[in-house]
């Protein structure tokens, strides 16, 4: 039997593309130096900005076989073979593979396409690391719990401060700080504050309660993502039998391994239902 070889990497085409418009920004950069000379150590260093993003395009690559994963980045090659996997890490959308000594970690790029068949191909060969009983709760990240309510916080604040100083004219500054506070505040109450695995219940928590669902009320587990600047920001949503999806965001270790688990989860118990 051939052993399988799946490679993700960015399309040629889009290669192709990004080089020529590197090129172009380059020769747009020389213009300006020509012009005015004083502007030309911006100019080498955003020169030098566009090589490097084209180079590190070029060198990103995630290689999967029946026998292991390896990444390649600008610093090199990583390479583990699935038996050497000890342990699994994570945060925010990205997912790190450790070995039992701890000198080689590898994270599959998040910015390649066919990102959530590799993170699907993790989850199929190394089963036994998305155990439930290994990680039986999750709870928010730092980012939702803390970071988020502070600058919802300081954008109500800035608004309330400009209104004070600048009187009727400021109306308008405060609604738009107010509302963007409010709307990151929303944002961040939104993630829950815990997710909990008990035997064939998922318990989930929120400021205002904690509802608890049971496997047969879960028609699947469902790996989700929305694009914004930043690029794909994951969620977990659960397809319930009746009622409208659950989205789960903003818990820690990260968004892949929550799926994983409660992917895992939800498939051995609903045999038994």
């Amino acid at each position: 039997m051939t052993n399988q070889i799946r490679v993700y990497c960015h399309p040629a085409s889009e290669l192709r593309t990004q080089f020529f418009l590197g090129i172009l920004g380059i020769a747009m950069l020389a213009g300006v130096a020509w012009v005015e000379n004083k502007y030309i150590p911006l100019v080498v260093v955003g020169a030098v900005g566009i090589i490097f993003a084209n180079w590190r395009s070029n060198k990103l690559k995630t290689v999967i076989s029946d026998d292991g994963i390896s990444t390649q980045g600008v610093f090199g090659e990583k390479s583990l073979r699935w038996n050497e996997i000890n342990r699994i890490s994570g945060r925010g959308y990205g997912l790190r593979l450790h070995n039992l000594d701890g000198d080689v970690a590898l994270s599959p790029s998040i910015e390649l396409p066919g990102y959530e068949e590799v993170i699907e191909t993790i989850g199929a060969q190394r089963p036994d690391l998305f155990s439930p009983s290994r990680h039986p709760i999750f709870k928010k990240t730092a980012e939702y719990a803390i970071l988020l309510p502070l600058v919802a916080l300081v954008s109500i604040g800035v608004g309330v401060i400009v209104w004070l100083q600048a009187g009727n004219i400021g109306v308008i500054p405060f609604l738009v700080f107010f509302i963007t506070g409010l709307a990151v505040l929303g944002y961040s109450f939104s993630a829950p504050q815990s997710v909990r695995i008990e035997g064939e219940a998922l318990w989930v928590k929120r400021l205002w309660g904690e509802k608890t669902f049971s496997v047969a009320e879960i028609r699947s587990v469902e790996l989700a993502y929305q694009r914004d600047r930043s690029g794909r920001n994951y969620f977990v949503r659960l397809n319930l039998h009746r009622g409208k999806p659950l989205k789960l965001i903003g818990l820690a270790p990260a968004m892949l391994v929550v799926y994983l688990v409660l992917k895992k989860w939800h498939g051995e118990n609903s045999k038994l239902v």
